[in-house]
């Protein structure tokens, strides 16, 4: 059985996936904002280590908890999108608050905990990417402004931070190739929880009713959480929801760019991506 961290594993598809692996009998360290949220979601007796994504010290407490626990997999499964979110906001570091959480925190978060996980037996790294990038052919990381002071609107930040983390998988997945197996995971569009449907200002709500309905249940999606967890590792670093391989976008294709989010991230959060 695996040692398994997940990011945001009180709600939505990292509470589903949380629960399918304990289920399954494997050891789950939840990383998650609120520990009295994830324990009651999950249960009191589950390790519980309190997170923030936004936060790069946060992070590392984190990371040693982890490390120290002993892990074979980590899930960065935690994000960001709050529509409501009209103004650009800043961490306490500076940071664009999108870019930070769903990027820069997730990045960091793997960076430490790489070493653990190619200590392991079958060390597994996955990130979450989303379906929505197929219909931005031409997004590409803005270099000259990638904390969005001049860009921001909610969706344009998420995807931003989402292309980047599909750039940075396909970049370990050969830089840590064959110590740890890493994938980032195309998620579509997926049925909101209902409290966080409730959260959304009502014409929002009244906007994403019927794209609600028709979005994958959770629970499916959190099954391919587990298989790219703790079944077969696919050939492909980038996969969708059934697990088949699937083509980055354009921009994450050129090897010189993804060179540079690498050295940009390191830069940005203090993180090395040595495995040594």
């Amino acid at each position: 059985m695996s040692t398994v961290a997940i990011t945001g594993a009180n709600s939505g598809i990292g509470l589903r996936a949380a629960r399918q692996l304990m289920d399954a009998g494997h050891r789950v360290l939840a990383l998650c904002r609120s520990v009295d949220r994830a324990r009651a979601a999950l249960g009191p007796a589950v390790d519980v280590i309190e997170t923030h994504m936004d936060d790069l010290a946060s992070i590392e407490r984190a990371a040693a908890q982890v490390a120290d626990a002993g892990v074979d997999v980590l899930i960065n499964n935690a994000a960001t999108f709050d529509l409501g979110m009209k103004q650009r906001q800043t961490t306490a570091a500076g940071d664009e608050y999108v870019w930070a959480t769903n990027h820069l925190g997730a990045a960091a978060l793997a960076a430490k905990l790489g070493p653990a996980l190619a200590a392991s037996d079958d060390g597994r790294l996955i990130f979450i990417a989303s379906k929505g990038l197929v219909a931005m052919p031409r997004i590409r990381i803005r270099w000259d402004d990638v904390d969005a002071t001049t860009w921001y609107t909610p969706t344009k930040a998420y995807y931003h931070a989402k292309l980047a983390q599909v750039m940075l998988a396909e970049s370990l997945a050969q830089q840590w190739s064959p110590r740890v197996h890493v994938t980032a995971l195309r998620v579509p569009a997926v049925r909101l929880d209902a409290e966080k449907l409730a959260a959304q200002p009502r014409l929002q709500r009244w906007l994403y009713a019927p794209k609600n309905r028709a979005a994958a249940e959770p629970d499916a999606v959190a099954q391919t959480y587990v298989a790219l967890a703790t079944g077969a590792a696919p050939a492909s670093a980038y996969v969708d929801e059934s697990g088949a391989p699937c083509a980055l976008p354009r921009f994450a294709r050129d090897e010189e760019q993804r060179r540079r989010l690498l050295e940009v991230t390191e830069a940005a959060t203090g993180a090395s991506f040595d495995l040594d």
